[in-house]
C-alpha cells in the first residue's frame, strides 16, 4: 500500500472513531408527547457531503406504504425523491450506523437501510406516522419504535419536521422561535432543518402501543433544498428473517432453558407468537409440528382472552378522545348505532367511501387550484362535495374546513385558498388516520371474541 494510501485510511479511520462518541450536551428534548430529542452536529459536514454523494445518481420518486395491503405506492402526500445506503456501504456509513445504535441504545440489526431524500422546491411530506398499520411490514421486525431523522443541508424556508399532534414542553415549543419557521410549521412543535443535527422520536409508548401523538409531517420547501437521511428503527431484529411457522427452529440460544421455566405459557408471543408473526423459540415449545398446533391455539387464546380486556378499554378511550378533540362529531355515533350483525362492517364501508371519495376530491382541489386561470365555481363544487362527504360520517374538523374554504372561494382569495387547502389535506391526513387505528382496534376486538364498547355523548 502507498504511503498516500495510507494518508487517506488513517484519516478516514480517524474521522470515522471520532463521530462515534455522543456528546449528551449536544442532545435537547423536543416534546414528552411524542418522546423527541434534538442531537446538534450529529453528523460531520464531511459525512452529510458523503451520504448526498452517494445517493445523488440513484434517486428515486419516494413511495408509501399502503395501510391495508403493506405494499408500496406512489402518492401525493409525498413527493420527495430517494435511496437506500446499505448499513456496511463502506466505513463511512458504518460510523454513521455505530453512532445512530450508541445514541437510541437500540441494536444496529433493528435498522432498515439508511434512505436519503431529496426535497426540492414545494415538496413535502404531508402528516403521516411511522409505525404500520398492516400485517404484512410489520412481519419483519415487528413495529418501528424509532425514527433518527438526520439533516444534511440547511434549508433558507420551509422543510421543517412538525408534529401536530405533540403535547407542547413547559420550556418553549420546539426548537425555533415561531418567526423563523413557516406556516405549515407553525401548527405544531417544529424542527427546522439544519446540516449535521439529528431529530430522534419514538413511534411508540414505553409499554410498545402505538403513540398517535408520534404523527409528523415534512413541510414543503420554500426556498433551497432539503436533503435528509431517515434511520428507521424497529422493535426486533429486521436484519433477520424468522421461518415459516411450520420450521422447527429456536431464534435465541436461551430458548431451551426459557422454555424449561414455563415462559412458552406465560409468555406466548415472544415464545411461540402467531400464525401471521411465528415466535422465536417455537422448537423448545415443541409448538412447530402440525401435532403440535394445538399448543399454539390454546396459547394464542390464552394471550387474546387476557388482552381483550385490555383492547376495549384502550378503544373506548381512544374513541372518546376523538369526539373531546372535536375530529368527530353525533353522526359518527349515529353509524356505529346502525351497525348490528346483519350489517357487521356498515361502519368500515362507509368509512371506505369517505376515505375514497376525499382522496379523489383532494387531488381535484390541487389540480384546480394550479391552473393559470381558477375556476372559483368549479373549485367551490369540489370543496362543497368534500363537506357533504365529511359530514356524512362525521368528520367535524374537515367539515369546518371546508366552511372557511367556500368563504374564501366566494371571495375568489387565491392565496387563501391555497392556504385552506393546506389545512384541509392535514385535517384530513389526520382524521384517516385515526379513524383506521380504530377500526383495527375494533377489529382486533372482534378477532379475539369480544364485543366493540359503545359511549354515549350528549352534543
Amino acid at each position: 500500500m502507498s504511503r498516500v494510501w495510507l494518508v487517506i485510511v488513517f484519516v478516514l479511520i480517524s474521522k470515522v472513531s471520532s463521530s462515534i462518541i455522543i456528546n449528551p450536551s449536544k442532545v435537547k428534548q423536543i416534546s414528552w408527547k411524542p418522546r423527541a430529542f434534538l442531537y446538534q452536529h450529529f453528523l460531520t459536514d464531511f459525512q452529510c457531503h458523503h451520504l448526498i454523494s452517494l445517493a445523488k445518481s440513484e434517486l428515486q420518486r419516494s413511495a408509501v406504504a399502503d395501510n391495508l395491503s403493506g405494499q408500496t405506492k406512489l402518492s401525493h402526500v409525498r413527493t420527495s425523491s430517494g435511496m437506500f445506503i446499505s448499513k456496511n456501504k463502506d466505513p463511512i456509513v458504518a460510523a454513521i450506523e455505530d453512532k445512530i445504535s450508541s445514541w437510541t441504545f437500540l441494536p444496529k440489526e433493528n435498522g432498515e437501510d439508511i434512505q436519503v431524500l431529496r426535497y426540492e422546491h414545494g415538496q413535502k411530506y404531508d402528516p403521516h406516522y411511522d409505525y404500520f398499520t398492516d400485517k404484512v411490514n410489520i412481519a419483519r421486525g415487528g413495529h418501528r419504535i424509532a425514527t433518527v431523522l438526520m439533516y444534511l443541508t440547511n434549508v433558507t424556508k420551509g422543510g421543517e419536521t412538525v408534529f401536530p399532534s405533540a403535547e407542547e414542553p413547559s420550556s418553549r415549543r420546539g426548537s425555533e422561535a415561531s418567526s423563523d419557521l413557516s406556516e405549515c410549521a407553525k401548527k405544531g412543535i417544529a424542527v427546522k432543518p439544519r446540516r449535521g443535527d439529528a431529530l430522534l422520536f419514538f413511534s411508540l409508548h414505553t409499554n410498545a402501543t402505538v403513540d398517535t401523538s408520534s404523527l409528523h409531517a415534512g413541510c414543503p420547501v420554500i426556498e433551497g433544498e432539503k436533503w435528509s437521511a431517515t434511520k428507521w428503527i424497529h422493535v426486533d431484529s429486521f436484519d433477520k428473517t424468522v421461518g415459516a411457522a411450520g420450521e422447527c427452529s429456536d431464534q435465541h440460544v436461551s430458548c431451551e432453558r426459557w422454555a424449561s421455566l414455563g415462559e412458552c405459557t406465560n409468555n406466548p408471543e415472544y415464545m411461540i407468537g402467531s400464525s401471521d408473526l411465528p415466535g422465536y423459540c417455537r422448537k423448545s415449545c415443541k409448538a412447530c409440528c402440525k401435532e403440535a398446533l394445538w399448543w399454539l391455539e390454546l396459547c394464542e387464546g390464552q394471550r387474546q382472552n387476557m388482552e381483550v380486556d385490555q383492547m376495549q378499554r384502550q378503544c373506548l378511550d381512544y374513541t372518546k378522545s376523538l369526539f373531546l378533540e372535536g375530529f368527530l362529531d353525533g353522526q359518527f355515533l349515529q353509524l356505529q348505532q346502525l351497525q348490528d350483525e346483519n350489517n357487521p362492517d356498515f361502519v368500515v364501508e362507509v368509512v371506505s367511501l369517505f376515505l375514497e371519495d376525499s382522496e379523489r376530491l383532494v387531488n381535484d382541489l390541487t389540480f384546480a387550484l394550479d391552473q393559470k386561470i381558477i375556476d372559483f365555481k368549479k373549485v367551490d363544487a369540489h370543496v362543497h362535495q368534500l363537506k357533504g362527504s365529511s359530514s356524512s360520517i362525521g368528520a367535524q374538523r374537515v367539515k369546518n374546513c371546508c366552511i372557511a374554504f367556500r368563504n374564501c372561494c366566494e371571495e375568489q382569495n387565491l392565496d387563501a385558498c391555497l392556504s385552506c387547502l393546506q389545512q384541509v389535506k392535514q385535517e384530513y391526513c389526520l382524521v384517516k388516520n385515526k379513524l383506521e387505528t380504530l377500526i383495527r382496534l375494533e377489529q382486533q376486538i372482534v378477532a379475539a371474541g369480544g364485543s366493540i364498547p359503545t359511549i354515549e355523548f350528549s352534543f
